[in-house]
């Protein structure tokens, strides 16, 4: 076989795996959409899922063995359809970071609307620091509100990175994302400053579902650290009109645990104490979509009956 042919065997099988990863990534958001239209009428339930973030797709600044990667603009016009809008998406981003006009000529030239957008987002993001006002400026052109708010809302996860009070500023730009933004961008920066996390939730901003889910970010992704770490932060949080706030962190703890251990992580509920329901509830609604049979049983389990109905009738949607 030669260079040439396998190189181009290489490639297509790259774009149809991404591809793949692409529609599991547009599936998760679906389902994420079902769950937030009745998010309001929950007790203890908050944002708790974000609109994925596209990571890796078409970063491959190199190919095997020290070749350049051959992932250009070329050899996407030989392809058609999706193959050819992954590819041209790929070439965006890997100019993203140094060459924004290359990246948002390639993002013009993919045909189908929703991947367009989702281009313009992504280089936005990734865009951040080399020239924020650049970045920034990028959002506007996108005429579908969801992937607007979208780009919005990769900007600030950027910003959090290095400046927390900056992308805390930018997720009131993301309009139908802004409570999701918030969680997201004070959890992020919780795993590894919690101090500041605990002052900005105690600021007590926004409706009774804002200051909630501010909570439950600070024990979602410091329980990704360690869940044993994400109960010791949520002692710090105040326990809030009828214990939502603290319920609400043990719940993104409960949650973080079950991305890593899925069922087998219960045990580790019997150390958030008199909240271990709330627990049982973080570990059932992550794996509604993944385990729906084990969700059920934990919900069962619920010692608490109001819970125990809440977790039901979450599972039922």
């Amino acid at each position: 076989m030669t260079p040439k042919v396998f190189k181009s065997r290489l490639f297509r099988v790259y774009v149809i795996c991404l591809l793949g990863c692409i529609s599991v990534i547009q599936t998760a958001r679906a389902n994420w959409s079902l769950h937030e239209a009745g998010i309001e009428e929950t007790v203890v339930q908050v944002a708790i899922a974000v609109p994925p973030k596209p990571e890796g797709a078409g970063d491959l600044e190199e190919g095997g063995e020290g070749e350049k990667s051959i992932y250009d603009e070329a050899a996407c016009r030989k392809l058609e359809g999706d193959f050819r809008d992954v590819c041209f998406h790929t070439v965006a981003r890997r100019r993203a970071e140094r060459d924004l006009t290359g990246a948002q000529q390639a993002c013009d030239a993919v045909n189908r609307d929703r991947l367009k957008f989702e281009c313009m987002a992504d280089i936005a993001e990734m865009h951040v620091w080399t020239d924020l006002d650049a970045a920034k400026a990028i959002c506007p052109e996108i005429p579908r509100k969801k992937w607007h708010d979208q780009c919005f809302f990769g900007i600030a996860m950027a910003l959090s990175q290095r400046l927390p009070d900056d992308a805390l500023k930018a997720c009131d730009d993301a309009g139908i994302w802004r409570d999701f933004c918030r969680h997201d961008v004070i959890g992020e920066v919780a795993a590894r400053e919690v101090d500041w996390a605990l002052q900005v939730c105690a600021r007590e901003t926004g409706d009774i579902l804002t200051r909630k889910t501010c909570w439950h970010g600070i024990g979602k992704y410091v329980g990704r650290v360690s869940a044993t770490k994400g109960f010791a932060a949520c002692e710090d949080v105040p326990a809030g009109p009828k214990n939502l706030y603290v319920e609400n962190c043990i719940h993104g703890v409960g949650w973080a645990i079950s991305e890593q251990a899925g069922a087998a992580g219960l045990p580790e509920c019997a150390n958030a104490g008199k909240h271990k329901d709330s627990c049982y509830l973080g570990i059932a609604f992550n794996l509604k979509r993944l385990d729906p049979d084990s969700a059920n049983t934990i919900c069962r389990q619920v010692q608490r009956q109001d819970l125990q109905e809440h977790c039901l009738a979450f599972l039922s949607r």
